[in-house]
């Protein structure tokens, strides 16, 4: 080889990194390049035969890095914001956390290069390890390659039979098209891969035409509740004048009919958990904690409300139990439910690690000891039963699974946000939340501080919304939707079975490496 043959050479490999990094952010940063991802990952897909080697798993492993720190460029401010830290510690801790995420992506691809090194049969292998790391690593920001696909509501409507991770195995088949018609072209014979790989988009796009065409009609003949969504920082100065003067508005619009208003997360005060009215101000005041001690979120009977705020157990001044909590109370001020929020935001309401290594808590200021919920609460509110997720929780299918099993007809989740300044990283929070409405076949309701507060239909679009990180209210008719799908009877089971493929494929490569 020349020296002008080995510079190029060397040079190929970074630079179809930075490529392909490129394309796989991209739909991250902005939605309408939906199909970018599938080029994105049909690059190292059409490579995969120079990736195995220390130099090739290298700069693939950088790529995944690139793509990751693009796509969550926000990370290290908001980390920063959460710990009450300047932006270098945000940083250090930010790093350990997109390179996890790059491993999550590059295994597949690291995998796929040992088992099946011709580009037009890798896509299979790669995609079913996909799958299953999805379904079983853990992450801070628990997002799947396959929802980067929401924009386009026909590609992914197919996750209410086996649930979210069957978007990311769409995806590396579209890839695995890109890099026949890349490749060979219409030469025959098609590989059966490739076979494969056509039928899967073939058969996710029929289905999630029929999806959307017979959900729609099922929502419009469902049962439905008059919500108003509001949104206010209540952090800020008159955040909560805000949300009590939109409610006012609500209810005088209503011409005082029965209509359930959302405030979001931390909008409420600290109550104790064997309160059950808020109707007595006294008593209030002596079964709260600051801060907002003694508030009541309103002063008149208006309407239904269902607001986020803390319940402690214990004394108030040291109590040894306190959650995250959303309360329904009914137009005279009596608590009707309370749900405690069961999945904590890594960083901001818990230190990953904390209970093995205790004193990790002494890096990581928390303004509170917060307990994680265990139950999966439906509130009943008249017809409505409603399913509530606070803030990181509507990016965890688990999350509403459990409470559809329990009941739920409508899902509601009440985000803070305000740590979050950037736009581009409440857009993203919306698209972590989007699937939970196709999976589940109900509508999402989000009620944000800063946004992104909109109505998000039980097929994954969205039917409206409010800009962010402004002040207002919205009014909305949700369906009330019975049933469950097959994805929510399933659960795991699907990455199950992609886990015993990838194991099938590993011990037939080890038969024929043996042979």
């Amino acid at each position: 080889m020349s020296r002008r043959e080995s510079v190029r050479h060397g040079l190929a490999a970074p630079l179809v990194a930075a490529t392909a990094a490129v394309f796989m952010a991209a739909p991250w940063l902005d939605q309408r390049f939906v199909w970018a991802a599938w080029i994105g990952l049909a690059i190292p897909l059409a490579c995969i035969g120079r990736i195995r080697g220390w130099w090739g798993e290298c700069w693939t492993l950088a790529g995944a890095t690139a793509a990751i720190a693009i796509a969550f460029h926000w990370t290290p401010e908001a980390l920063a914001y959460a710990m009450d830290a300047d932006r270098a510690t945000g940083l250090a801790i930010a790093a350990p956390i997109v390179f996890w995420d790059a491993l999550r992506l590059a295994t597949p691809l690291l995998f796929a290069a040992r088992v099946q090194p011709d580009p037009l049969r890798t896509w299979l292998p790669a995609g079913l390890l996909a799958v299953a790391i999805e379904a079983v690593a853990p992450a801070v920001f628990p997002w799947r390659l396959g929802y980067a696909q929401a924009a386009w509501p026909v590609l992914v409507q197919s996750v209410d039979l086996v649930g979210p991770e069957v978007a990311t195995l769409v995806l590396y088949a579209h890839a695995g098209l890109l890099v026949w018609l890349a490749q060979a072209g219409w030469r025959r014979p098609i590989p059966r891969a490739v076979t494969v790989a056509a039928a899967v988009c073939a058969a996710n796009l029929a289905y999630g035409s029929w999806a959307i065409a017979h959900w729609t009609q099922v929502a419009a003949m469902a049962p439905t509740i008059d919500v108003v969504l509001v949104q206010a920082n209540p952090e800020e100065d008159g955040g909560v004048d805000a949300l009590r003067e939109f409610t006012r508005q609500a209810h005088a619009v209503s011409s005082g009919a029965t209509v359930l208003v959302c405030w979001p997360e931390c909008s409420g005060g600290c109550y104790a958990d064997t309160l059950t009215s808020l109707a007595d101000p006294e008593h209030v005041l002596e079964h709260s904690r600051p801060p907002r001690a003694g508030m009541r979120p309103l002063e008149e009977r208006l309407c239904p409300l269902l607001f986020g705020g803390k319940s402690y157990r214990g004394h108030p001044d040291k109590p040894h139990v306190l959650h995250q909590s959303a309360l329904l109370i009914d137009r005279d001020h009596s608590i009707t439910g309370r749900y405690h929020k069961r999945h904590l935001m890594p960083f901001g309401e818990y230190v990953p690690g904390e209970d093995r290594y205790p004193d990790i808590k002494r890096y990581f200021p928390m303004q509170e000891e917060l307990t994680a919920g265990s139950e999966a609460n439906v509130l009943a509110a008249g017809e409505a039963r409603i399913g509530v997720m606070m803030c990181y929780e509507d990016m965890i299918p688990e999350a509403a699974r459990s409470l559809v099993a329990n009941g739920a007809n409508v899902l509601v989740s009440l985000i803070n946000g305000s740590a979050f300044t950037a736009r581009l990283t409440l857009e993203q929070h919306r698209m972590l939340a989007q699937l939970r409405a196709v999976e589940m076949r109900r509508c999402l309701l989000r009620c944000a501080a800063t946004g992104e507060t909109c109505v998000i239909s039980p097929v994954g679009t969205i039917t409206a919304a409010l800009p962010l990180h402004v002040r207002g209210a919205l009014a909305a008719r949700p369906p009330l939707m019975e049933g469950r799908t097959l994805a929510t009877r399933l659960g795991s089971l699907f990455p199950a079975c992609c886990g015993l493929g990838v194991a099938a494929v590993a011990w037939r490569h080890r038969r024929a490496a043996a042979g």
